[in-house]
């Protein structure tokens, strides 16, 4: 008897039948799919963004943005299933955007217009020529595709269908033989080979970051053009008047040196789109810096920050003051100042750190994280400092750092965290993970508590009320009416949140958070996206040691759920208007400690074998979308123009 006959008939059939649920989601994966194509030209260069929706409830994560120019483009938008029934194309301002050719499936469009907003449609033999003025604000027109266009759109959505329950199938099948052959699989993958010299770089992960976060940081720095950073202008002003002996609050009249001059062009960016060339960046880095006093009217938007998120790049103005150096020297050492002590610090803490090591190094690798660490902002701080307190307490925990060696740097960053910006406090909360190490070492846990969490707390508490009057509030929003609102409502604040953490808006807060760069409109490639929560999925198995208990990991996650909460409510309270559905003003970056947080102390631990293979993942996708950064941020600024 041969070995094909002793396989048993039962795994023949199921294998057949798995493989015949494979080749029907491939194809009809395949067939869900509906190309449309046109050509694009315009009469200068700009951008034009097409959305596509089912039902025309457009989303900007259903959206596809495109430069246009002189020259004409081909363009090709594949979507899913029925949701390229409806078309909404915004272009540029300004432009005669010819937009021709438009076909289904490789056959021409059958389509009507349902209407358009501040721009004038003609049509042309099979183009449609559109012309917007460049006073136009969000000019825009739709379309519904009808006929045998839309016959073959919803064929689409048919066999969408049929992908989806293969999918499922194809789930519960693997999922049932995982399960009923667990010990097999478990012994395959602890036999698993690794790499030699993968325990040596795990145990050197510092030799893997500083040389990634400098050289990704470096050609921020040098990429960005001034005030390109959300905020810049404000966090100037602060550096300023921090040199000018005004540390804390508004400088009460007193004339300061002109940011606006120190900015030329480079200024005004949610409306000023178009590109730059290097000869404008040239002349204005070579200008003067500002330093005589001769205006009082500074942004205030950075009074209410301490000063020591500002101290380098104001020491460094004071300095270049004195020296007679030029806008351009100061503004770019100044971020590589703060880049500097940002890499340092995100270094130090993992070299202590034991638990979730990679996943840290994958966050500070984010090209948001990187953006703002190579920068003036104060995020530079937060992130950094946030990343640091992380790997420490995670070097306790896992027993590479004793508590009382650490008690002095627990004590440093527990101060400078608690004078971040409003709720930052809150990343201080995982030293309650340690009592297990404090118990070993014989020393005081509740003491360790007091000290290095709940005083810094109170100092932050403190700290951030007497700041508050220098918060700034989004015209039209009444802070003591949403007080009223919380108070009396409650649950009306619940679901608001529960509006902005989840579906679109919450996967826009996750895209913002691996990277939309510049002021929220430098969008990376839309595989950028996928691939970065990839990298971030597979850093909760790239642990090398024990899982957490359960307790730990419910109160690891009840921690960020309340995180998610305290950056919200000052935004709730200063710039959400009453009767909006969701929190308005939150920014990606806010949840960058969060998701480090998460990833550190609710990784689980996976084998060698398999880690090695995760961690490769992560450092090709933090390489690859960081390119694709760079390479965005160069095509909006000195290209394209910013859409």
């Amino acid at each position: 008897m041969d070995a094909t006959s002793r396989i048993p008939h039962g795994r023949i059939i199921v294998g057949l039948i798995l493989a015949t649920l494979v080749g029907l989601a491939l194809m009809s994966h395949v067939r869900s799919r509906v190309a449309i194509e046109f050509t694009l030209q315009a009469q200068s260069t700009g951008w034009l963004q097409v959305f596509h929706d089912r039902a025309g409830r457009w989303s900007e994560r259903r959206s596809r943005w495109w430069p246009v120019g002189p020259s004409t483009t081909a363009r090709r938008l594949e979507v899913g299933g029925k949701d390229a029934r409806f078309l909404r194309v915004d272009p540029p301002n300004g432009d005669v955007t010819r937009l021709c050719g438009l076909s289904v499936a490789g056959v021409a469009g059958q389509f009507e217009i349902l209407g358009g907003d501040r721009v004038e449609l003609q049509r042309s033999q099979d183009c449609l020529v559109v012309t917007t003025s460049p006073q136009a604000v969000d000019p825009l027109f739709s379309l519904r595709f009808t006929g045998a266009s839309l016959d073959t759109i919803d064929r689409a959505g048919h066999w969408r269908g049929i992908r989806d329950w293969a999918l499922l199938l194809i789930g519960v099948f693997l999922s049932t033989f995982a399960v009923v052959h667990r010990k097999s699989w478990s012994r395959a993958i602890e036999s698993m080979p690794t790499w030699p010299g993968f325990f040596v770089l795990e145990r050197r992960i510092v030799l893997v970051c500083v040389p990634l976060m400098l050289a990704f940081g470096i050609a921020f720095i040098a990429i960005t053009p001034p005030g390109a950073v959300p905020d810049e202008a404000a966090h100037l002003a602060k550096i300023v008047k921090i040199g000018e002996g005004v540390p804390f609050g508004n400088a009460d009249g007193r004339p300061m040196p002109s940011t606006h001059a120190m900015y030329g062009p480079f200024s005004d960016y949610l409306i000023n789109k178009t590109p730059f060339t290097y000869g404008q960046l040239q002349q204005q880095a070579n200008q003067p810096l500002a330093c005589e006093p001769e205006t009082v009217a500074l942004p205030r938007g950075a009074d209410g920050y301490f000063p020591h998120q500002h101290l380098l790049p104001a020491g460094l103005f004071k300095a270049s003051c004195m020296t007679g150096a030029s806008f351009g020297t100061f503004l770019y050492l100044s971020r590589l100042l703060n880049l500097l002590l940002a890499t340092a610090l995100v270094a130090w803490g993992l070299s202590k750190a034991v638990r979730g090591k990679w996943a840290l190094l994958l966050v500070a690798l984010l090209p948001m994280s990187l953006f703002q660490m190579a920068s003036i902002s104060a995020d530079s701080l937060t992130i950094a400092a946030s990343l640091a307190w992380l790997g420490l307490v995670s070097g306790i925990a896992g027993g590479k750092v004793t508590p009382g060696k650490a008690a002095p740097a627990l004590w440093t960053l527990a101060l400078v965290i608690a004078l971040l910006k409003p709720g930052a406090a809150w990343v201080l909360a995982c030293l309650l993970f340690c009592k297990p190490a404090y118990d070993r070492a014989g020393k005081s846990f509740a003491r360790a508590l007091a000290l290095h969490v709940a005083l810094p707390w109170a100092i932050h508490v403190a700290w951030a009320l007497s700041a508050s009057d220098n918060a700034p509030v989004l015209k039209g929003v009444d802070p003591a009416a949403n007080l009223a609102l919380l108070a009396s409502e409650p649950v009306t604040f619940l679901r608001m949140l529960v509006s902005t953490y989840t579906g679109e808006r919450g996967l826009l807060q996750l895209e913002r958070m691996i990277g939309v760069l510049g002021w929220l409109d430098v969008r990376l490639s839309g595989w950028a996206y996928a691939a970065g929560m990839s990298a971030l999925l597979a850093a909760f198995w790239a642990n090398g040691v024990s899982r957490e208990p359960w307790r730990v990991l419910g109160l690891a996650w009840a921690a960020v759920l309340g995180s998610l909460v305290l950056v919200a409510l000052p935004l709730f309270f200063l710039w959400t208007p009453l009767g909006h559905p969701a929190i308005e003003g939150l920014q990606g970056r806010y949840f960058i400690p969060a998701a480090a947080f998460a990833l550190t102390w609710s990784s689980l631990r996976s084998p060698a074998g398999i880690r090695v293979l995760l961690v490769a993942w992560m450092l090709l996708v933090v390489v690859a979308i960081n390119v694709d950064a760079l390479r965005q941020m160069y095509l909006a600024y000195f290209v394209v123009g910013r859409p």
